[in-house]
């Protein structure tokens, strides 16, 4: 009798187990296996640490080491993580600077929002507002920062002359 009840709980959670995976999303299933695999890989080093026999995962982890070490690169390749590691390091490799294209002083009061008799400190005051709100540091575009400081600088320039 034990063993009917006991094959019947088995049917009916893998019946609920195929449910489950048919109507939930993706990641969450993919989240809980995770989590599962963590926790019986805790529950079963406590059971062999509880039962005396952990020393032979010390042996298998200390032969497997050559192996490791020879396969990591695969090993990390399947898991997906180099393809991270390399993605984080091109997030924060700066990107080429584009190439400065000649700016007309009507297009650089029109960027900086001054008209054509501005003098010095107008600009140098219209270029710390925008720069102050449109700065790559503080979340702007690094683009608008450039074509700010192109315009500034034309300005100036044209003044020089």
């Amino acid at each position: 009798m034990i063993r009917l009840l006991i094959l019947l709980g088995i049917i009916f959670g893998v019946i609920y187990l195929v449910r489950w995976f048919l109507t939930t999303p993706a990641e969450t299933v993919a989240a809980n296996i995770r989590k599962s695999l963590w926790l019986i890989l805790g529950l079963g080093l406590i059971l062999l640490a509880v039962s005396g026999k952990l020393n032979i995962i010390f042996a298998f982890i200390g032969s497997a080491i050559p192996l490791i070490v020879r396969y990591l690169p695969s090993i990390l390749r399947v898991l997906g993580i180099v393809k991270t590691i390399k993605s984080a390091r091109e997030q924060n490799e700066p990107a080429s600077p584009p190439a400065k294209q000649k700016m007309s002083s009507k297009d650089a009061l029109d960027i900086l929002g001054l008209n054509a008799s501005a003098s010095k400190k107008d600009i140098a005051n219209a270029h710390k507002r925008l720069m102050q709100k449109n700065h790559p540091d503080k979340g702007g575009s690094a683009h608008l920062a450039t074509q700010i400081n192109q315009a500034k600088d034309t300005l100036l320039k044209d003044d020089e002359q």
